[in-house]
């Protein structure tokens, strides 16, 4: 190449740069002139799209983000300086710079033109959430927090797709699914959350546009067949959706709506509210919670929320109180109520109270048409008039009275309410129905006292009498009353329900010529005259039902009563009663526990008598002969509690004033119910059966038996003190054996096989035997020397035997069939047996069996026969001195409850108590069991006093399964018995959750080791929650390995006379891997772990409670509002004093405690007679957590502690309520001093009540003014704390407190608490050894009692002490 082209080439490169930038100097107003033009155009541009997102915004539509960074920019652009860069390239001119970065500028703002060609600038706003209620704080009280989680719990269960939350109207389901909608939604627990309120009248549009709403979808679509296939496969499309359909009344049809259901898509869950039980049920619903009123505390707390501090006042105080009672827990009204009644007078709030108590809704804001016309809505949607009659029944009794449904019978069958009902029986079954549906309606509720009783909520019952009153309803219920209501309102009445303690007059010939049902209730045994003609004027009268009076007799206008059906006298006294006589349409007549002598010969007159109750007329002597036989339409009879003397069927002749004999009831062939208590079989006839073959009797001739009012029983026979004889030549006797469901037999002699001596046919139709006292018996059933055809009790559910000296065997064969002892006892659900001295098992005489697999015979440290006899000569006390081993060798066993092939004879036992069986030495012997499940069902068992029991488990195969239901196990005085599982058995107990060993004294471990598996490789009781070990003198461990245990679910733990136990675990090994789980086994819950495994056991390394001391009383738990009150399972930790002082101070803990997280469920610590117990909590990792649930801690005799918590431990304490110290001699402080890292201020928001008794060097509760808060604070108690000098060190403000009592006089009350305490201890009143203090409020009196020797003190709260205030008033010392 030439040197000319070389410098054309080097040449060319130098060119186009000098032209390019020399084109910057001569392009120079062109390029300014374009950016001019640009920056016009660009600011036009934003105008315009400002305009957009204006209007977009305005719509609340969303802006697209590439639109606002688009717009941002721009700003940017036009905002940066515009002047030319004074400093040129290489010496340049300005105008070289300024035309460059024009250019540059320029085209950047081409590119933004090009870009911001938006065809929109906005979107449609995001699906609506769902909403929060108004009375959220509910969601805080312990009935719902615990709702909640079982509802979420059951969200998260892969096989359950429907979940419900029943309730009244206004009970708070709607708030409870919008807080579970929330929870779920911000748990990720779904990625989308739709609600649609269903409403009463079905509307598939408006639900279809809801959930669409929420989604984001928009219907084009106009028919709901077409939109509902389109939600379908929206809601398909998502992950994980939860629908919540509000206020269902009705079942509603899903895919009519298009939300798919069951299989379809196993991520989409359905939760539905509803009043109406049955409509989820009809909808599959799988799993249903009903949602109760609040608890008397919570509803409270509430009513104080609402209304106001204004209640705490001296003059509203007890009128709130009664306000929020009538309430009736339900929330709506207690916001409701408590809105509308906030900061008003007294006069206010007592007509307020008086509106309430009668039912008078209309003068208070809101609760007619938020409260009472939601309930009156369930009302009318009731399908039938009869079932409205049978709910308005309910409102004529007391508030919170448990009604009998029999009432309600007894009154539809007088009133005639009911059509096409032609016997007691039929009305009494409709009833039973009705009242079904009305619970499942929660218009009424369930009573603790049995399924035949109801209850009615108070609001409900306000809201029933005022629709009653419309129907002509007349219901006074008052403490006293002078006379009945006034005329004009007993005229218009179709019924009247007066009830009182006292009612002075009676009218004489009132005019009610509308009244059909009259109920007069009193207190006990009330002395009333009852005026001739007080039922004149009442023509139309067909029930008077007469609650707890007394009188001599009835008055004479009662034989106008033509129409008179029912008649009930209930606790009344009554000298004459002949005139019932004269009631000749009488069908229903009750004497129900009233003292009545003898039934009047006239009742012979009553041939429509269908129902004769005399249950507990236990005055009641004589029947006179053939008036029973005289009641030709008796339907049922109820005689139990009645001490008769029924005339023998021996004695041919009827003597003068002699009674009936129960001959004349075989003739009644009507007689369809019978209940009746005789004293012997003896007044039963031999040959009469009952024409009524089909006749339900319930007949017991003994002392023992069901004497409550159960109407719908089955039938029951039971004998007593005869012999075998005297029941085979009863034939009747024979026939109602046949047809028994339950069967009680005491003391029957010469009976040895029960099952054919006395059925021959084996008791095909009996439920629940028990036999005791019958010392012939040998058998329950003896199958070698009786043929038939039956296989005896196909049916039996509960068998109890007990003190039968010679019984040997349940089943007595010799070999044999399987598969038909299996028929006798595959329904038996409880087995419990008692005092057995010679039971040697179910049944002996089973043959050898095949050993499928290897046993686990290598049980460590058996005890043997010459130490247990050695045992058994020494007193209780030299056995806890007992500290040799115990001899290798081990007895023959072969007494046994049940074999490898026994145990599988019933397959559905549930519960199994053994009491003094004797001759046991094991429960259950595996030895050979095939690889099947055994006893899966059962729950509970139990074993008491059983000399020779050696074992509970014996010979287990390896891969035993069953006993996986098992939750229970208690074990007492087994004093052959030296431990309780094999570890076999206690990995496979996945639902045990109490355990409970009591006074074994040869018991050293709970779990011993009896395999070659690999202790590590086992997880122990993952819902074990309660741990009771008591007077175990020879007990060292839980177990002897350091097996892995899983207690999660642990909430109380008692030990209590153990000297020996060291450690409850041994140390804990290293991590290890997690072990496959058979998830079919192991149910345990699925929480994350508050600690470690073990964690408890590292920190109590064994403390036996003090011997003479029984188990901590537990009080009620709070909850997360204060003064709440939950009946939960008690969550608690008791640790006291090891007996033995060979005990070294290792095992005397000198500190308790110092992990984190831990023991955040446990509710109640006690510690008790700790003499060396230096540290509750030691100091430990900077950030603790846990004992976020502790209620109540509680110390006794814990000598060597100075303080109880340092602030950091304070501050996790947000649940304490209580605080007991006491007999702690070193105390000088409750709260110590904080450390420079710690936080000084405490709140104590939730403690309620303080005991400091017998602290003698206790100064103060705190050293520093930590401005301590208790606004929840009622009860201070301080007694023999000489040196208590000032509670704390700043001035407390509790303006309210006006003196100080002494015993004798008020004295000067000093402003607060502190200054309070010194003028008294400069008076030298504190140094008295003992000195109670006290708080009440001044308009409380009578409280001052000279002497009293523990004084509460106080009703308070406010702040540092902060008391609010209006809550303390007087501030008393006793000395």
């Amino acid at each position: 190449m030439d040197v000319v082209s070389v410098i054309v080439t080097i040449g060319g490169y130098f060119v186009d740069p000098i032209k390019k930038h020399c084109g910057y100097l001569f392009h120079y107003n062109s390029n300014i002139k374009n950016l001019e033009d640009r920056t016009g155009n660009l600011n036009a541009k934003i105008d315009g799209v400002q305009l957009k997102i204006d209007a977009a915004k305005r719509n609340g539509q969303v802006i697209l983000p590439v639109v606002e960074r688009w717009v941002e920019k721009a700003r940017n652009i036009l905002d940066e300086d515009a002047e030319a860069n004074k400093k040129g390239l290489d010496g340049w001119c300005p105008r070289y710079s300024l035309s460059r970065k024009a250019k540059k500028k320029t085209l950047e703002i081409d590119v933004l033109l090009n870009v911001g060609q938006f065809s929109e600038v906005s979107s449609p706003p995001p699906p609506l959430g769902i909403g929060s209620s108004s009375i959220e704080g509910i969601m805080d009280f312990e009935s719902r927090t615990k709702m909640r989680r079982e509802v979420l719990e059951a969200l998260r269960a892969d096989n359950v797709n429907m979940t419900a939350i029943c309730g009244m109207g206004g009970i708070g389901k709607t708030t409870m699914a919008k807080e579970i909608a929330k929870r779920a939604k911000g748990d990720k627990l779904f990625d989308e959350v739709v609600m649609a309120v269903v409403s009463q009248t079905l509307d598939l549009k408006k639900i279809q546009g809801q959930i669409a709403e929420m989604l984001g979808l928009k219907f084009d679509e106009e028919y709901p067949l077409a939109r509902a296939e389109r939600l379908r496969k929206r809601l398909m499309d998502s992950k994980s959706v939860l629908v919540i359909l509000d206020d269902v009344w009705d079942a509603v049809d899903l895919e009519a709506v298009g939300i798919p259901y069951g299989g379809e898509h196993n991520r989409c869950k359905i939760l539905l509210t509803s009043r109406s039980e049955n409509a989820c049920t009809q909808m599959k619903t799988q799993k249903i919670f009903p949602i109760k009123v609040l608890s008397e505390e919570e509803a409270c707390n509430l009513f104080r929320e609402m209304a106001g501090n204004c209640i705490d006042t001296p003059n509203l105080h007890p009128i709130a109180k009664e306000v929020a009672k009538e309430c009736g827990g339900l929330p709506v009204a207690i916001v409701t109520v408590g809105r509308a009644l906030e900061n008003k007078s007294e006069f206010e709030w007592s007509a307020a109270l008086q509106q309430l108590k009668n039912a008078i809704p209309k003068n208070i804001p809101g609760l007619d048409s938020k409260v009472y016309s939601s309930i009156e809505l369930s009302y009318g949607y009731l399908k039938s008039d009869e079932a409205k009659s049978c709910f308005l029944l309910c409102c004529l009794f007391a508030e919170d009275f448990d009604i009998s449904i029999e009432f309600l019978v007894r009154y539809v069958v007088g009133k005639r309410s009911f059509a096409k009902i032609d016997t007691v029986a039929e009305a009494r079954n409709r009833v039973h129905a009705m009242v079904k549906n009305l619970k499942r309606s929660f218009l009424l509720l369930d009573s603790d006292e049995g399924e035949q009783i109801v209850k009615m909520n108070d609001v409900v019952r306000d809201v029933a009498i005022s629709i009653a009153e419309n129907e002509g309803f007349l219901v006074r219920c008052k403490e006293k009353m002078e006379e009945w209501p006034e005329k004009d309102s007993c005229e218009r009445s179709t019924a009247i329900s007066l009830l009182t303690k006292e009612l002075k007059r009676h009218p004489d010939g009132l005019e009610c010529p509308k009244l059909e049902l009259l109920q007069l209730a009193f207190d006990s045994d009330t002395s009333q005259m009852l005026p001739p003609n007080l039922f004149k004027g009442m023509k139309g009268l067909k029930v008077l039902s007469l609650f707890g009076m007394s009188f001599t007799s009835l008055p004479q206008s009662i034989n106008v009563l033509q129409n008179f059906r029912t008649l009930q006298f209930l606790g009344c006294e009554i000298t004459d009663v002949s005139a019932i006589g004269e009631l000749r349409k009488l069908e229903i007549l009750s004497f129900i526990g009233s003292k009545i002598k003898e039934l009047p010969r006239e009742m012979r007159n009553l041939s429509y008598l269908k129902l004769l109750e005399l249950t507990e007329c236990r005055d009641l002597e004589r029947i006179p002969p053939d008036l029973l036989s005289s009641l030709s339409h008796l339907e049922e009879l109820y005689m139990f509690g009645v001490d008769v003397k029924w005339k023998p069927m021996e004695e041919e002749e009827e003597k003068k004033g002699a009674n009936a004999s129960l001959t004349e009831l075989m003739s009644l062939s009507y007689l369809a119910a019978l209940k009746i208590q005789i004293p012997n079989i003896k007044v039963l006839p031999k040959d009469l059966p009952f024409k009524n073959e089909t006749i339900k009797f319930q007949i017991f001739a003994s002392d023992n038996g069901d004497d409550d009012l159960n109407y719908l029983f089955e039938n029951s026979l039971g004998l007593a003190s005869c012999d075998l004889s005297d029941i085979a030549e009863r034939q009747m006797l024979l026939q109602l054996l046949k047809r028994s469901e339950i069967l009680r037999l005491e003391k029957i002699k010469d009976l040895k096989n029960i099952a054919y001596e006395l059925d021959k046919e084996g008791f095909q139709c009996l439920k629940v035997l028990e036999v005791v006292g019958s010392d012939d018996v040998e058998y329950v059933m003896d199958a070698t020397s009786y043929l038939t055809p039956h296989v005896a009790f196909p049916i039996l559910e509960s068998l109890e035997l007990g003190e039968l000296t010679n019984l040997k065997e349940i089943y007595h064969s010799q070999f044999p069939d399987r598969a038909s002892s299996g028929a006798c006892f595959g329904n038996l659900k409880s087995l419990q047996l008692r005092t057995l001295p010679r039971l040697i098992g179910f049944c002996t005489g089973v043959g050898p069996v095949e050993l499928v697999q290897p046993s686990l015979n290598r049980e460590v440290g058996r005890i043997g026969t010459d130490e247990v006899t050695n045992l058994e000569k020494h007193k209780v006390t030299d056995i806890q001195q007992h500290t040799g081993p115990f001899p290798e060798s081990t007895p023959i066993i072969s007494h046994k409850l049940f074999s490898s092939n026994t145990i599988l004879w019933a397959p559905n036992l549930e519960n199994l108590e053994l009491e003094e069986v004797d001759s046991l030495e094991v429960v259950f012997d595996l030895e050979g069991l095939k690889a099947i499940a055994v006893l899966a069902q059962l729950k509970t068992l139990k074993v008491k006093n059983l000399s020779e029991l050696t074992y509970v488990w014996k010979n287990v195969p390896l891969g035993i399964q069953g006993f996986q239901k098992l939750t229970s196990i208690e074990v007492s005085r087994c004093n052959r018995l030296r431990y309780l599982f094999p570890t076999s058995i206690a990995k496979i107990l996945v639902e045990l959750q109490s355990i409970e060993i009591e006074e074994c004294y040869a018991i050293e471990n709970i779990v011993q080791r009896d395999g070659e598996e690999e202790a590590t490789d086992i997880i122990l009781f993952p819902r074990v929650s309660s741990l009771k070990l008591r007077n175990l003198p020879n007990m060292m461990s839980f177990c002897i390995k350091a097996y892995s245990f899983k207690w999660s679910s642990i909430k109380e733990i008692y030990l209590d006379c153990c000297p020996k136990l060291k450690t409850i675990g041994s140390e804990i090994q290293s991590p290890r891997k997690s072990k496959k789980v058979n998830r079919e086994l192991d149910s345990r819950p699925n929480e994350q772990e508050l600690g470690s495994p073990s964690f408890l056991w590292r920190c109590l390394k064994c403390v036996p409670c003090r011997k003479k001391y029984g188990l901590m009383a537990v009080s009620d738990q709070g909850t997360t509002n204060k003064s709440q009150r939950s009946y939960s399972v008690k969550e608690e930790v008791t640790l006291g004093k090891p007996n033995d002082p060979k005990v070294s101070d290792s095992n005397n803990p000198s500190e308790i405690y110092h992990m984190a997280p831990i023991l955040d469920q446990l509710r109640e610590l006690d510690l008790s007679d700790l003499p060396k117990l230096m540290h509750i909590w030691k100091k430990g990792p900077e950030r603790i957590l846990g004992f976020g649930n502790l209620r109540l801690l509680k110390l006794w005799k814990c000598d060597s502690l100075t303080y109880l918590f340092s602030p950091s431990i304070a501050k996790l304490l947000v649940m304490l309520e209580e605080i007991k110290v006491s007999y702690c001699e070193k105390i000088e402080e409750i709260l110590a001093r904080a450390r420079e890292e710690e936080e000084k201020d405490i709140l104590f928001h939730k403690v309620n009540s303080i005991l400091l008794n017998g602290l003698p060097n206790l100064k103060c509760f705190c050293n520093e003014a930590n401005a301590l808060e208790w606004p929840s604070l009622k009860e201070i108690t301080v007694s023999n704390c000489p040196s208590l000098s000032t509670f704390i060190p700043s001035k407390l403000n509790t303006p309210k407190l006006e003196g100080v009592y002494n015993g004798e006089e008020m004295c000067p009350w000093m402003g607060d608490i502190n200054a309070t305490i010194e003028q008294l201890q400069r008076k030298g009143y504190i140094n008295y050894m003992m000195f109670n203090l006290k708080l009440v409020r001044e308009y409380d009196t009578g409280i001052y009692e000279e002497g009293s020797s523990f004084t509460k003190l106080m009703r308070s709260t406010s702040k540092a002490m902060l008391i609010p205030n209006g809550a303390l008033y007087c501030f008393l010392f006793v000395i």
